[in-house]
């Protein structure tokens, strides 16, 4: 059975890579694109597109000069995806991207911070709520944070930054502590650690499974949609899902999580925030053992060289598996490897025996009572 499951995951990575790469990892070239079908036609009127323009004050515009430099590179580098998001996404469906409260969060004492809970890479609050469970039981006002899954980081911190500010100026006397999944670490630091979008009333930065420096697996992304709007939603018509698919990003976010990307290394070439107390926890509780990827490895590069038109890339997809300690059980946790999750001037780093999708997903998992209780003490 063990070889079974072996065959279908070399399978399996064979088929994704395969797309993978057809797809485009480089600037899109210019393009005039034919309208949609009418049937396709979605039935709003407004729409719009994540910008600068759309979540920046107007009392910060000359101080986002440099940000709206960079927006502009991005939306280059993705005019295609975001001349269709223009043509789909309206106003309405950016409403969901917010920070909602809890409802009697200010009852809760001054002195307590307010925890917010962002989530990860194609992750929504819902999915990750049972890390607030025991916060809430401790007397600790919570909160949460929603952003497109899988659009541009960047645009996300901006968002949140927006938020924050906008907190910040309602009520100037309450601090806030971030307790952030996986990629919502990153928009979180893409947030606190640009003077131009900082609010100034974070101290505390929880990140739980950070991909600091990426992971090798967001090179296979491509199937994270079909996983999230189709296989695993139980509800839902065709149009609704390839929508809210569009709505929530077209593989920009995955873009920006591959090691080395060009996010990824302005991000970290950046300084810690000297206000803000950092926390990383990284887990080990992965599902492969050295022999078994290795085994993987030889089966998928095996194939992929009798492969028509994959030319060069088998050479290239061994280089990744070679270095893919996501998936070794005590070198990652199953997403994010030790190595990549690390993060140069965070000295409360530590290392823990949970898996990366178990986070959040069940508040009574005994496996992760240690992982709650450490986040716990980090806000009190």
């Amino acid at each position: 059975m063990e070889k079974v499951w072996q065959q279908i995951a070399s399978n399996l990575l064979i088929v994704l890579f395969a797309i993978g790469a057809t797809a485009s990892i480089h600037a899109e070239t210019p393009a005039t694109p034919a309208a949609l079908p009418s049937s396709l036609a979605p039935p709003v009127a407004a729409v719009s597109t994540f910008s600068v323009a759309k979540f920046a004050p107007p009392s910060t515009e000359t101080a986002l000069a440099s940000i709206n430099k960079e927006d502009a590179a991005t939306s280059q580098r993705y005019r295609k995806r975001n001349w269709l998001r223009q043509k789909i996404v309206s106003d309405r469906d950016l409403e969901k991207y917010r920070l909602v409260l809890d409802e009697n969060w200010h009852k809760a004492p001054a002195n307590k911070h307010v925890a917010i809970l962002i989530h990860g890479f194609n992750s929504t609050p819902a999915k990750n709520d049972g890390l607030l469970v025991p916060i809430r039981a401790a007397g600790i006002p919570c909160g949460t944070f929603a952003y497109p899954n899988d659009y541009t980081l960047p645009s996300s911190a901006l968002l949140l930054s927006r938020e924050l500010k906008q907190f910040a100026k309602d009520h100037p006397n309450r601090n806030v502590a971030l307790v952030c999944h996986s990629t919502g670490g990153l928009v979180a630091r893409a947030c606190l650690e640009n003077p131009q979008l900082d609010p100034g009333n974070v101290d505390r930065l929880i990140m739980i499974a950070p991909p600091t420096h990426g992971s090798q697996l967001a090179r296979f992304a491509c199937g994270t949609d079909l996983w999230e709007h189709w296989l695993s939603r139980k509800s839902g018509w065709p149009w609704t899902r390839v929508h809210d698919s569009i709505v929530d990003g077209l593989g920009e976010a995955s873009n920006e999580l591959c090691p080395d990307s060009e996010f990824l290394c302005e991000l970290n070439a950046r300084s810690r925030n000297p206000r803000v107390r950092y926390t990383i926890l990284l887990g080990d509780d992965a599902c492969m053992s050295d022999a078994e990827l290795s085994w993987i490895r030889e089966k998928v590069c095996e194939k992929l060289l009798h492969m028509p038109g994959i030319d060069g890339r088998a050479e290239k997809l061994e280089a990744v598996l070679a270095d893919i300690d996501e998936l070794v059980d005590g070198k990652g946790d199953g997403v994010v490897s030790i190595k990549r999750g690390r993060l140069e001037g965070v000295n409360d780093t530590i290392v823990m025996p949970f898996g990366h999708l178990s986070v959040g997903a069940d508040p009574e998992d005994k496996k992760l009572a240690d992982l709650y209780q450490l986040v716990l003490s980090r806000l009190e």
